[in-house]
């Protein structure tokens, strides 16, 4: 099976610079759960998926840790790149 197989058509993507709410946006008109990250020249760059939109700090609904585990691993033990991708804004 191939992605062709499964996706709409027309396929609906979005610009990297285009922001979440506008690729939020483009899901729910469309009914989608993702959407392809295209650049100027049509190439994937990325995808971005409605699991992206759950728990972000913006919105206010990002996964607070129980405090009992910071105290044992502290607060800083999550990945640098898992804090980038949850702070981020755009679709990049």
């Amino acid at each position: 099976m191939n992605a062709a197989d499964i996706m709409t058509k027309p396929v609906i993507s979005v610009a990297p610079e285009a922001t979440i709410a506008e690729a939020a946006r483009l899901m729910l008109q469309h009914r989608i759960s993702g959407l392809p990250v295209t650049d100027k020249s049509s190439a994937v760059v990325g995808v971005v998926t409605e699991g992206d939109l759950l728990r972000r700090a913006e919105l206010g609904t990002e996964r607070h840790r129980p405090r009992w585990i910071e105290l044992l691993v502290g607060p800083a033990a999550a990945p640098a790149t898992m804090s980038t991708h949850m702070h981020a804004r755009s679709a990049r």
